[in-house]
């Protein structure tokens, strides 16, 4: 019948677990998690070069990714 909120920085990238408990006669019960992953949105591509050998070969493509993200990152070139 009651609630708690709060507020907390997460100080570093990477993955943070966040946990809620609930203390009751010496007993601790989690009452909630939640898991949080920081980083930094990935950078525009620069750079980027393809080369495709013969007229059925399939393209090879690189690019600079520019700073890390700290985060899965999957990159599409359309």
């Amino acid at each position: 019948g009651s609630s708690v909120s709060t507020e907390f920085r997460v100080p570093t990238y990477g993955r943070h677990t966040f946990t809620c408990k609930r203390v009751c006669e010496y007993k601790k019960k989690l009452i909630c998690g939640i898991d949080i992953k920081s980083g930094n949105p990935p950078d525009e591509p620069r750079n980027v070069l393809c080369i495709q050998h013969g007229m059925d070969g399939h393209p090879t493509c690189t690019w600079d990714k520019g700073r890390p993200t700290y985060i899965n990152t999957t990159y599409v070139i359309q």
